[in-house]
């Protein structure tokens, strides 16, 4: 009960932190819609930082999946100071390999905006290798920030590897607010440079007391090499989801003007709702599954892993629900303002619609390839996001010939199902018994409130008139959203459904 309740504690307090994140992170993008609107220097702003975020995306999948679990092994089974020597190593070699790949990618930045963007015009081409060029200069602080995130997590502290997102929010916000009508986009491209450097620093304090760096450079390091080993696989597995979001934006570059900037509006409130609902499980879970596949507690593992699920699906079912119901009130609220006009807002909210129903995917699969990695498995996840990208071409090729924008985004939510399912079939088949059966009736309760939820939503959004004007809107959202939810949680409570139980007793224990 104890170690519940401190599971409960800590994920509640990294949540907190993370909302705060997300909310300064929506700021940024109400801020960017504003001045920007979905014309051609946010397409290529949102290009340019795809295109930046690539190595940044291969390194944190590789760090964050391999790191975590190989730390604790070397702290629990030997010593700190080794598991600090071998950290040192890894942050000194890793830093190296940034600033390689850094002017690798400074010299090919024009080839690569010409090869995955191939439907931009010389001017949209240009401005593209430009801010891909200023956000490359601060790489290397970037990958060190994920090093030592991951670091920080291994030793418990998740709050202090969540303060990352609070630079990046800030200075494209300040970039854009003070620079943007002289520079144009070009100062938010510096605002991000500013922002990689200031994620490193704030970091450093959290080390202190526990953690020795030594300025030690071994490429012979086994420890290394096992690392390398596992890295490999686990950097398309758990980068799958960005990895298809810069596919559809390659893919988008041939379609609508302003449709790379709806994809991207509509993706960043995706990766809201997922950074709020599944990150802070997913974080503390990863860590404490590390810990119980060193010490082979299978029963453990499975046990958070049944629990895991049943919490994802009982928050996230509802929100999905009330997102694809009130799609384009949402995108008001969150955009409609300055150059962000009403057609914009139209053809944002349908991607949204196709992105948000893939959700419950996208979180699950994230958190299934962590229980391969937990158990140091990176090709099996690996083999599944092959598999992921591949149906998501696939069905790109097809449904962007129909649906244009929209088909792209559905695609990646149906390329999520694929990747839930098939990771859930081998992790039976890995641990024979995993209890599933267990938790269907209450996964079905949970689904059939969801149900619910989503019905009393159509009904109320058809009731209430089409509001304009942000105070307005979020008026309209709340009342749809707070009847829909109350109408939920009695649903689950009327059900006894155990999983919100569970969180309400929680909830009780910590306020007593």
């Amino acid at each position: 009960m104890a170690r519940t309740q401190r599971v409960f504690k800590t994920t509640m307090l990294v949540t907190a932190v993370i909302v705060l994140s997300k909310v300064f992170g929506f700021a940024r993008d109400m801020i960017l819609a504003s001045y920007f609107g979905t014309g051609i220097a946010n397409d290529a702003y949102v290009s340019a930082y795809s295109l930046f975020y690539l190595p940044v995306l291969l390194f944190n999948s590789c760090i964050s999946a391999t790191l975590i679990p190989l730390y604790v092994q070397e702290r629990d089974q030997r010593s700190l100071a080794r598991a600090n020597h071998f950290a040192s190593n890894t942050l000194n070699l890793f830093a190296l390999a940034a600033l390689a790949i850094s002017a690798l990618f400074f010299v090919l930045s024009r080839l690569l905006v010409r090869v995955v963007y191939v439907g931009f015009d010389p001017e949209k081409a240009d401005l593209t290798v430009q801010l891909v060029r200023i956000m490359l200069l601060s790489l290397v602080f970037n990958i060190t920030s994920i090093s030592l995130s991951s670091l920080l997590n291994a030793a418990e502290k998740y709050v202090a590897a969540q303060l990352t997102g609070f630079p990046l929010n800030l200075c494209v916000m300040l970039a854009a607010i003070l620079f943007s009508r002289r520079y144009g986009i070009i100062a938010v491209g510096w605002g991000v440079f500013a922002a990689n450097i200031l994620q490193f620093l704030i970091l450093i304090p959290f080390l202190a007391g526990w953690f020795r760096y030594s300025p030690t450079l071994d490429f012979r390091d086994k420890r290394f090499h096992r690392l390398l080993v596992l890295a490999g696989p686990a950097m398309l597995s758990m980068g799958v989801s960005e990895l298809n979001h810069m596919i559809d934006h390659a893919l988008a570059s041939g379609l609508n003007p302003g449709d790379i900037s709806a994809m991207s509006y509509a993706y960043r409130l995706i990766t809201f709702l997922l950074g709020v609902l599944m990150v802070p499980l997913t974080t503390v879970m990863f860590s404490r599954m590390s810990r119980m596949a060193a010490a082979k507690d299978k029963k453990g593992m499975l046990e958070v892993l049944r629990r895991s699920i049943l919490v994802i699906s009982l928050v996230a079912l509802p929100i999905v629900a009330i997102a694809a119901v009130m799609s384009l009130d949402v995108i008001k609220f969150a955009y409609m303002r300055g150059r962000f006009d009403m057609h914009s807002a139209q053809v944002t909210a349908g991607i949204l619609v196709c992105y948000v129903v893939g959700v419950p995917a996208f979180g699950l699969r994230d958190f299934l390839s962590r229980v391969f990695h937990a158990i140091q498995d990176t090709k099996t996840p690996f083999r599944v996001s092959c598999l992921v990208v591949a149906t998501n071409v696939v069905l790109n090729l097809i449904l962007r010939v129909f649906m244009g924008a929209n088909g792209l985004a559905l695609a990646t939510s149906i390329a999520g199902y694929t990747g839930m399912t098939t990771l859930l079939i081998l992790l039976k088949r890995r641990f024979s018994r995993m209890g599933l059966k267990r938790i269907l009736p209450e996964f079905v309760k949970i689904a059939a409130s969801a149900l619910l939820c989503a019905g009393t939503c159509v009904a109320m959004n058809r009731l209430l008139p089409p509001a304009m004007g942000t105070g307005r809107v979020f008026i309209r959202l709340a009342l749809c959203a707070g009847v829909s939810l109350i109408v939920y949680f009695a649903s689950c409570w009327a059900t006894r459904v155990k999983a919100l139980r569970e969180l309400a007793d929680g909830v009780i224990r910590r306020r007593g």
